[in-house]
This record gives C-alpha cells, structure tokens and sequence, in this order.
C-alpha cells in the first residue's frame, strides 16, 4: 500500500509543478540529448536563432488540447497551455501534454529512413539505414507488384486517429484503388457511435460542465482524460454536482464518486434497464417530452416490466434499494441529467445494445438538447478537399471484412474480422500492408494472430514516429516529422461548443523525418501519374482552400492558435427539427434494427460465468498512458515504468501469491509475465492491468521488458451489430513465475 501511496505523490507532484519549474526540468534533459546528438554529428548544434512562442496543439492523445510553444535559439523549451483554448481544454495541459517535448528530444525517435536487412527475418530488429529515395522507391515497387500479382484490393492500409493528417493517408488507399482500410473505432468506441446514433441519429456530448446528476458505467475520467469532460467533472455548478460510479475497480473517479458501486462486470444493461423499469412504472418520466419527439415509448413499456431491480440486484449485486432510490433521484435532477456514455466502449459482445440501453434512460427523462444534458454536436464548416480515385472503375472485389457486422463503417473496418478473413484469403489474398501511426500489434486482441497475419504478407512499410511493435516487425519504416516540427490540416473539433484547431511547426523537422503530406505525395508520385495528380497541391494550398469561404479561420490560428465563432453553446437547436434516424425522432423502438434481425430494444444477456480458478481480466488506461504510444516517453515512464497484475487480497491468499512477485497470466491464446499487485480495490472474481506496456521492440528502450501485454492476452470477441472488440470477456489464470 505504501508503494501505491507513493505513486500518487509522486503523479501529484508532476502535475502540480509551476510552468517555471516544469520548465527547468525540460530545458536540463534536453541539452543534454541535443549535445549528445551533435557530438555523434547527427544533428547540428543550436545556432542563435533567438526566442519565438508558437501555437499549436498536442499531440499527445486524440484530445488535441492547444498550446504556446516556447522556442529559444531553435530548441523547445516549455509547452505552455494556450489561454485561448478555454472551450476545448479549459486552457490545462496535463502530464502528458507537457511530457510532450520529449517526443523530439528522444533518442529512441525515428530519425531516418529503415529498410529490413536482407536475409533477416521480420521482429529480429535487423534494419540498415536508407535514403529517402530507396525507401519510397522500395515501398512503390512492393505496392504496385502486389497489385499486378494480386488486385489493388490486396494492399491493406491501417491508420490512426490523433494526427489531423491522417486523411490524406486514407486518400492514398482510395487512389490506389484498396477498399480496405482500417482505423481505431472497433477498438475503441464504434458500439458508442452506433448505439447512441440508432437512437438519435448521432453520438452527443454529455453537459458534464452544467449537469447536476451523473451516472458513469466505467468512463474512468479521471484517468482516461477526455477535455473537457474529465475537468468539467470535477467543476460543476455550484457544487450541486452528485456523481454515481459504477466500475469493477476503485479507481481515481471512484474516489471522486459520491457513490461507488463495485458493479459486477458485464451487468451494466441490468443495472440500466432497471432504472428504467422504476422511471417508468412509477410515472417518473417526461411524458410531453417522450410524446413530442420519440416513437417506441409504447413498445418500452411492456419490454421493461421483467427488469425489476430485484431482478437487476441478482445480476449487477447492487441492492434494489439503491437501484431504486439512483433511478428516483435521476428522474428528478432531470433534465440536468446524464447517464454519461463514455468513449472507450468495448467491453462485451452486447456492447452496442448496451449503449442503446443508456441512450433510452436518457431519453425518457427528456434531457436531449438541454442544459445539462446530452447535447447534439455543433461544428464550424470547413472546405473539403476533393479528390477522383482512378482506379475505382476497375472490378475490384468489395471490403475483406463486407457483411461481417451489420453495420460497417466503410473506412473504419472490422479488425478481428477483417484478420480472420485475411488469414483464410476469403475471398481474396491480402499480401500488403501499409500502417500510418496504428500500432496493430498492441491494440488489437489477440497479438499472436496478429503476427500470424504479418508473417503471410510480402510487404509492410510502417510510417511513424516511433519503433512501434508494428515498426519492429515491418519491412520499410519511415520516419515521420513529431508534431513539434510538422504543419497539419486544420482540423474541425465538434462539440457543445465546436472550435477549429490546427498544427504548425514549433522547429525545423530534426533529423531526416519528414512531414506525413510529403511522404504520400512521393509515393504517389512513384505509384502512377493517375494518383500523383490527386496529390497534386502544398500544404499551405490545402490550408487555403479549407478556409476559402472565411479566410478569418485561419489568421485566428496563426495569431491565437484557435478559431471559435461562439463561446456559449446553443442549447435546444436540434428540437423541432428531423434527426438522422429513420423516423426522424428519437426511436426509443429501432426498426431499422428489427428490419436487420436485431433486437429493437435492448435485451440483457448475462455475460459467461467465471471459470473455476480463473479471472476476468479488466483493462483501462491511466492518466499518463491513454495510449501505448506514451509509455516509451521518458518523463511518462519515470512516473509508472511498468504495468501491474492487480488482484484482490483473498484471491491472492488463496493462490498462495505476494504483493510484488512476478506472476504468470495465461489465457486461451497467450502468455504475459508481470508483477503483481495485490490490492482491495478489485472485485475478487477480476484481475486488471494497464495497456502500453510488454512491447516486443526493443528499439523502445525505456519499456523493452516491462511488464505484459494486454493485446497477448484478450481473445477476439466482437459486438456483430458494430464490430467493437470486446474487452472483458477474456479469463485468465494466474500462477507463479
């Protein structure tokens, strides 16, 4: 406990250093890095170029909080958080945002062009350093060789949200003529998107900021931060604020909670459907809301009549009493209340419907567009770029993964099913790959497919920041600017109150990186005349045309670093008027899901029982690691070098097993060894471990080693309705080392 107690000053103390502080320790240890790379004659030495402060936004985690840079003599200083950006991020920049700096000043960066050396196999790490122009040339002479042997549908590309250029990485696939491309969403909120846009057309915000009631099932906010949400929750109007939390574990929100409940995992939906068999059966809910803009409610009402809270008590093993009184007490905070959906929603197959579930409770206290409730997002126009793909035309046969899920975003992809249907070649041979900032090898479940999926391809080329796992195991690696040192796309931040960020270079890109916009136009130009000329603009071209119908945009970021038309949300826009659904309304009865044979509401099924001697195994994020991307980042590592196996007190006993030994975590397709972590604050049936860490590059030289991998471990389950991986319906045992 006292080890646990010192973490907590120690991220306490982080977070609380003065910008004059923080600044010291910035400024020491990178000095020392740029000294030490000019003496190895890498990178020149700083040459007087004097002080300049420049806006830009982090980079970090998907959140994109903005910031001033502070630049001396061409060396980052400090990252400072941009007043301005009060809206997005309350104008804070967490631990991570100020680690920030050390993603340039790293020596385990990219820092020029790798091409696997020859005779050697992928993951030994065997690489030799190349010019750009064999790089390209080797990457454009294995794509278009995979097309003429194969089909343009051969070559896979995956990508990641988080950079506002990924985009023109998705352009490339189109051009080229792939329909398979594959981004985070399944493993991260696609059940989210579409269980709360089934019910109204799209995935609102949550009014965190105004609302007086707050239900959370696992949004562990207070560690997986979200802006503004995670700062909004621990504001609130005027101290009115009550916040129930439902998680497995205690965590950070848990201790922030006016209630914590222990739920047992899975059960949520019976903890939700519950509530609204009281909301409804005692008339609690906003009938002129629910008559005005609904359809369904009288479907619900007999649907609901079995979920009584004794029933849900059975499931979740939180007493109907208290069920009873949270659904009383939610009802009448409405309509400032929210049952808060989160982002990372994968935890069970029935993960979509689950959502549903929360969206209906949500809708029949009548909290939709309100103060304090779930607000439709708002955002500020941008100009698209237009663009033909050439090869479209050609009889390409349609997405690896068509048909697996119901409901398929056509960019997003399937990745379990995506896998499994590459690994049989159904209905067609997938031999290259192209990754942009995805790391598969450590987010998608079940790693050792995931080798087994790389191991049949004849090309991979991973672009990147970093020696990713992904990297570690790929053929041509190319180095892509940090973004410190890189100009973006202006990039449209929708919400209560929607903003228009951007990135702009801080320095010159070090090294031999390059920015992402570049590297796809040069291998386009490689590829075909057809598909160079799609790519045919500069970036300041395409800053400009995004912005051609109010240049006002983007002086604002160049002197503010943020772009805003209004400071004050816009309650109420969206009643009275046609939502994206197939009726118009908010469908508390989906019939587009009754005509696809699913459920119309939410049904509950009880998750699997635990195995005899086994554990469900839980995972999550942490403030300083939201995702893996971080935990090789020096100043993030001092604070938590390594994940942890948490297991309650009386399990551990009964294994025989210490607080601090390395233990053995296996599962039906993996193996991890880490420490263990002995602690009361996880329910016995349930073990937990941080994601980012047993990474098998050892080019990330900080966690090379540390700890285990949750993606070794998870199985890949799936919601069918959305294709999100299911997170927690892995068991695993425990043994010693």
């Amino acid at each position: 406990m006292a080890r646990l107690l010192e973490k907590k000053v120690s991220r306490r103390h982080f977070m609380g250093l003065s910008s004059c502080a923080l600044a010291t320790i910035a400024i020491g240890s990178q000095v020392k890095v740029l000294k030490a790379l000019a003496k190895d004659g890498r990178i020149d030495a700083p040459t007087g170029l004097g002080s300049k402060d420049v806006y830009s936004s982090c980079g970090m985690c998907v959140n994109k909080c903005g910031f001033i840079a502070r630049v001396k003599d061409g060396v980052i200083q400090k990252l400072d958080p941009n007043p301005e950006f009060f809206i997005r991020s309350r104008a804070m920049l967490c631990a991570r945002g100020n680690a920030g700096v050390k993603v340039v000043y790293d020596p385990d960066r990219l820092k020029y062009p790798l091409i696997r050396v020859e005779g050697s196999k992928r993951g030994e790490g065997k690489f030799r350093r190349a010019t750009w122009e064999e790089a390209l040339d080797l990457v454009a002479k294995n794509m278009n060789e995979i097309k003429d042997k194969y089909s343009r549908a051969s070559v896979m590309f995956a990508s990641t949200e988080g950079t506002f250029s990924e985009h023109f990485f998705t352009q490339l696939a189109e051009c080229y003529g792939s329909p398979n491309t594959l981004r985070h969403p399944t493993l991260c909120l696609s059940s989210n998107i579409q269980g709360f846009g089934a019910t109204f057309g799209t995935n609102p915000t949550p009014d965190v900021l105004n609302a007086d009631f707050i239900i959370m099932s696992g949004a562990n906010r207070s560690e997986a931060l979200m802006t503004p949400d995670s700062i909004d929750l621990l504001r609130g109007d005027g101290g009115k604020r009550k916040l129930v939390y439902l998680d497995p574990r205690f965590t950070k929100t848990s201790a922030k909670a006016d209630e914590w409940f222990p739920i047992k995992p899975g059960t949520d939906m019976a903890f939700i459907l519950a509530m609204i068999h009281v909301i409804v059966t005692e008339n609690l809910q906003d009938q002129a809301f629910i008559d005005e803009f609904t359809v369904g409610f009288e479907q619900l009402v007999p649907h609901i009549a079995p979920y009584t809270p004794e029933w849900a008590a059975a499931e979740c093993e939180i007493p109907a009493a208290d069920i009873r009184r949270i659904a009383r007490e939610f009802a009448a905070a409405a309509p400032k209340a929210v049952y808060y959906q989160g982002r990372r929603s994968s935890f069970m197959a029935n993960d979509t419907q689950m959502r549903r579930a929360m969206a209906i409770l949500n809708t029949i206290i009548g909290n939709w567009d309100t103060k304090g409730g779930l607000i439709p997002n708002a955002s500020i126009a941008l100009t698209k770029h237009d663009y033909l793909a050439p090869w479209y035309d050609e009889d390409i046969p349609g997405r690896l993964d068509d048909g697996a899920v119901t409901y398929l975003s056509e960019k997003d992809g399937a990745w379990p099913a995506f896998r499994d249907r590459a690994l049989a070649a159904d209905p067609y041979p997938i031999k290259g790959m192209m990754v942009y900032k995805q790391n598969p090898l450590a987010s998608v479940p079940n790693r050792a497919k995931t080798l087994k999926l790389m191991e049949q391809m004849d090309f991979i080329c991973t672009i990147d920041i970093t020696m990713s796992d992904t990297a570690w195991h790929s053929d041509v690696v190319l180095p892509e600017a940090t973004y410190l040192e890189r100009q973006d796309p202006l990039e449209g931040l929708g919400g209560i109150v929607p903003v228009v960020a951007f990135r702009q270079p801080c320095i010159p890109p070090m090294f031999e990186s390059k920015e992402s916009l570049w590297i796809i136009q040069e291998i386009a130009k490689r590829l075909s005349e057809e598909i160079a000329a799609e790519f045919d603009f500069t970036m300041e071209e395409h800053l400009h045309h995004q912005v051609k119908h109010n240049p006002q945009i983007l002086e604002d970021l160049k002197t503010k670093g943020i772009y805003y038309e209004s400071t004050e949300p816009n309650y109420g826009r969206t009643r009275g008027t046609a939502l994206k659904t197939k009726s118009g309304k908010i469908e508390i009865f989906s019939q587009k899901y009754a005509d696809n044979g699913h459920d119309p509401l939410p049904v509950y099924t009880r998750p699997t029982a635990v195995p005899s001697n086994r554990y469900r195994l839980l995972v999550g994020r942490h403030a300083y690691f939201t995702h893996g991307t971080t935990a090789n980042n020096p100043y993030l590592h001092d604070i938590m070098p390594e994940n942890t196996l948490w297991l309650n007190p009386v399990e551990a006993q009964k294994l025989g097993l210490k607080n601090g030994q390395m233990v053995k975590v296996r599962s039906a397709v993996g193996e991890e060894r880490l420490k263990l972590e002995v602690t009361q604050k996880i329910r016995p049936d349930s073990v937990y471990m941080a994601h980012g860490f047993g990474v098998l590059s050892k080019a990330q030289t900080n966690i090379y080693g540390k700890g285990g991998s949750d993606a070794a471990l998870i199985e890949e389950k799936y919601c069918p309705i959305s294709g999100n991986v299911a997170m927690h319906e892995t068991f695993v045992e425990i043994l010693p080392a």
